[in-house]
């Protein structure tokens, strides 16, 4: 099963180099890596060409944003199974390991996404938050990424079968240059579940110039889910949603090794149960926090003023 992977990269050499390195690590039998730079003027062309014999197909030219780059650069993959990293982004030695047994185990899995969002802050450290599933349904009320709520797809967790690309067009709408990854998935809703996959499969990593978190990605994602709610194509989006668990088999050969099981559930009932409890039980850790917090402060408090005395 062959898997293609796009990099869309403009100026980004500080961090480009990881990204290649995290790809090309890869133990996938059958990667096609693509590199589509928009022309950059730094020294992003002399790292795309430093990894050239391990990327099967690059260019440097002039090109329309971000995903003009992913659309050229799906235009000229041919794996069955697709996703795009970003180029400051990367992935985990066992990212696409992991998604190759997933879609070899279950072809009616269209599309996956992470349950385990984790992120490379700009001081190092490594942060990372839970999710107990996707739902179409969700989706479309902005409750998995709104102007108020951060709780987006994680993109670079993201891979599908080329037959999902295939039913919304096979390209990423121009029109969105910010936001094109919020309507990619809002059209792959209308077609296949996101299923939740209980590994993380990638990290984000934060710095200064990002599209995910200026006003005019929020912007479009207000006109997207605006756009939704306000017609017809809310119909097409049913509830429920289905997770891929690991199952842990231990051998002497191998060691451990996880047994992908998938779990489904027909309404968005489960969701709301668990965000229930864990808003609930957030709520008690801040209080119980906040209690043992109130006394060391208050000692703290008294200590000064008696050292003032």
């Amino acid at each position: 099963m062959r898997i293609s992977i796009v990099t869309p990269s403009f100026n980004s050499a500080p961090y480009f180099e990881k990204t290649i390195q995290s790809v090309i690590a890869q133990d996938c039998r059958a990667l096609e890596y693509i590199v589509v730079d928009g022309g950059s003027s730094d020294d992003s062309q002399s790292v795309i060409s430093k990894y050239s014999s391990q990327i099967d197909w690059s260019c440097s030219e002039k090109d329309d944003g971000q995903y003009d780059a992913i659309n050229k650069g799906f235009e000229h993959s041919s794996g069955e199974i697709m996703g795009w990293l970003n180029s400051s982004d990367l992935y985990l030695p066992w990212t696409l390991q992991v998604v190759e047994e997933i879609f070899t185990k279950y072809p009616e899995v269209e599309w996956i996404s992470s349950l385990q969002k984790t992120v490379l802050t700009s001081k190092g450290s490594h942060a990372s938050q839970n999710i107990h599933g996707f739902s179409a349904d969700k989706f479309a009320q902005g409750l998995l990424g709104s102007a108020t709520n951060a709780n987006f797809i994680q993109q670079e967790t993201c891979f599908w079968r080329r037959s999902l690309w295939d039913k919304i067009g096979g390209q990423i709408l121009s029109q969105y240059r910010y936001a094109g990854d919020f309507w990619l998935w809002s059209q792959f809703f209308q077609h296949a579940k996101c299923t939740g996959v209980d590994a993380p499969l990638a990290v984000f990593r934060f710095h200064d110039d990002q599209r995910s978190g200026n006003e005019r990605y929020l912007e479009e994602v207000t006109e997207i889910l605006r756009d939704i709610q306000s017609s017809s194509k809310r119909n097409l989006y049913q509830p429920g949603s289905q997770n891929i668990l690991p199952r842990w088999q231990f051998s002497q050969s191998q060691g451990g090794h996880p047994e992908w099981v998938i779990v489904k559930y027909f309404d968005d009932w489960y969701l709301d149960i668990v965000k229930f409890w864990d808003d609930f039980f957030d709520s008690i850790k801040w209080k119980l926090a906040n209690l043992s917090y109130l006394p060391i402060s208050l000692l703290k408090f008294i200590k000064r003023g008696c050292k003032r005395v």
